[in-house]
């Protein structure tokens, strides 16, 4: 067991130094510049398709006044929008607009150019990328349900 934390620590270092190298190589010139919450809100906002504040919140674990901040942010820049859901005119869901569409592939294909440079050729990236996302994803729901 005191291999598997020992590996578990490494790999927990391992994405924190890897995503720092990312940040400091890839080039934001052609890129809308965004704060941390705003990548983090506009992440979500983009893989569901739309979804409430409230819920985007809960999600991100942010306070309301810090997503509020953010959404405002990613508004001014064009890259959500505000729409009243169909069932109750009260309800708001939030969207990705086609230039964040646009900015995210930008941003990716500059995270994949980094990447391409250091990637071993014979590595399985899908099951490395597939993981990663899995235990994100596992993540998220346990803080949601001890929150």
């Amino acid at each position: 067991m005191v291999a598997r934390q020992a590996v578990l620590a490494d790999l927990a270092d391992g994405v924190l130094a890897l995503s720092r190298e990312i940040e400091f190589r890839h080039r934001y010139d052609d890129v809308i510049p965004l704060t941390l919450n705003e990548r983090l809100a506009l992440r979500v906002i983009d893989r569901a398709g739309g979804i409430a504040p409230s819920e985007l919140a809960e999600m991100l674990g942010l306070q309301r006044s810090n997503l509020s901040t953010a959404l405002r942010g990613l508004e001014t820049k064009g890259l959500v929008t505000r729409e009243h859901d169909g069932g109750d005119g009260r309800a708001v869901v939030v969207r990705s607009t086609a230039l964040a569409a646009e900015n995210l592939q930008r941003l990716r294909d500059g995270w994949a150019g980094v990447l391409a440079e250091v990637a071993p050729r014979d590595a399985d990236l899908d099951a490395v990328a597939r993981l990663l996302n899995e235990m994100t994803a596992a993540l998220i729901a346990q803080r949601r349900l001890e929150d």
